[in-house]
């Protein structure tokens, strides 16, 4: 009897703590045109329904986009010069999968990836440096 009280015991443990939240957005942090790259992978693990154990894979998937972006010229490394050069390159969607799954090494498919940086733009909506 002792073994099955205890049984239920962990069983009902291991359900109350599914609904815990793993990591939490900062609501504040709304329009504030902040990107955190920890909160960004957060509101992509949440929407996306992930687990705790996602989450670096999230933030590797972000920061390889990181780095694609580097590479090609959108984003730089100081966004303050005064030398007023303008990015004339948009964001290749497959050339960026591509660069994370092969020059990154993210271990993730390219649906899984495709879902991710879709998922960002709803966090970049909700930091308000995205329209629709």
């Amino acid at each position: 009897m002792k073994k099955i009280f205890g049984i239920l015991l962990i069983i009902l443990t291991l359900n109350s703590c599914k609904n815990e939240p793993f990591c939490s957005v900062n609501e504040n942090n709304a329009g504030k045109e902040i990107y955190d790259l920890d909160e960004a992978s957060c509101f992509i693990a949440l929407k996306l329904d992930k687990r705790a154990s996602d989450l670096n894979l999230i933030r590797d998937a972000l920061i390889a986009e990181e780095n694609y972006m580097n590479k090609i010229g959108l984003i730089y490394e100081n966004p303050n010069s005064e030398d007023g050069i303008e990015p004339n390159t948009e964001l290749d969607m497959n050339d960026l999968v591509e660069y994370a799954l092969n020059k990154k090494k993210v271990e993730l498919s390219k649906t899984q990836l495709i879902e991710i940086y879709e998922t960002e733009v709803e966090y970049l909506k909700f930091i308000g440096v995205v329209n629709e």
